[in-house]
């Protein structure tokens, strides 16, 4: 059960956790990727529009992160006649 409201909002499929001034994520690199934000305005804007909404893919996390699971297509190999 979430300990807080904004946990039950998420829609981020990377979303750990939050502080007063920082959003936690799955991490690029290593097991958590911590973003801090100069002012809680600024860390809701953030929640409002990349964690809850459903346009995650203006984050930058998210995006790094999406990489990851993301098939790549393979060049096919040039035919030759």
């Amino acid at each position: 059960m979430p300990n807080k409201a904004i946990d039950a909002q998420i829609f981020c499929p990377f979303y750990i956790s939050e502080a007063a001034m920082s959003i936690t994520c799955e991490g690029i690199i290593g097991s958590s990727t911590v973003s801090r934000f100069n002012n809680e305005y600024d860390k809701l804007y953030h929640e409002t529009n990349f964690c809850t909404g459903k346009t995650c893919s203006g984050c930058g996390v998210f995006s790094a992160l999406m990489q990851n699971y993301t098939p790549t297509r393979r060049k096919r190999p040039e035919l030759r006649h």
